[in-house]
Order: structure tokens, then sequence, then C-alpha cells
């Protein structure tokens, strides 16, 4: 089974719109996130407006668009080194 990498742009709109959601019992909440933080799962960095990496576990995952993460090219080379660039 391989992994996958994918270039892509923090720029792109699958990063927009998005909140991190806290959920208790009987209550939900969402912060917002900006959409110019774009944070690398390595180096725990903003990426924004760099480019980098989401990381697919398996080929299923990369037909079905379901990333594990995000990381940047530094920390891809670092824990994926053998990651299938994928177009």
């Amino acid at each position: 089974m391989s992994v996958y990498k994918k270039l892509t742009k923090t720029t792109d709109e699958r990063f927009a719109g998005r909140g991190i959601g806290i959920f208790t019992p009987g209550e939900q909440t969402s912060i917002p996130v900006p959409d110019t933080t774009v944070l690398c799962d390595g180096c725990n960095e903003n990426q924004y407006p760099e480019d980098g990496y989401l990381v697919y576990l398996s080929n299923r995952e990369l037909a079905l668009d379901r990333p594990y993460d995000f990381f940047c090219p530094k920390c891809v080379k670092e824990y994926f080194p053998g990651a299938v660039l994928a177009e």
C-alpha cells in the first residue's frame, strides 16, 4: 500500500470557511479558523500563502479526496519520504 502526496495551494477554496467544533453533552461550539491560517501537521507552522502537500494514506483515500492531513514541503519529506506524488 502506498502513501500519496498532492501539491496543494494554501489559497485553495478547501481551506476557506473552516471551523473547529467543540462538542460536549447537550452543547456544541464552533470556533472559526481564518482562511489565512493553514497549519502544517508536522511543525505546526502557518504555511499560508506558500504551497504544501495533502497526504493520503491509500489509493482509496486519494480517489475519494480524503486526506490524512496537510504538511509543508520540509515535513512531508521528513515524515513521508516514500510518498508518491499524485496529480
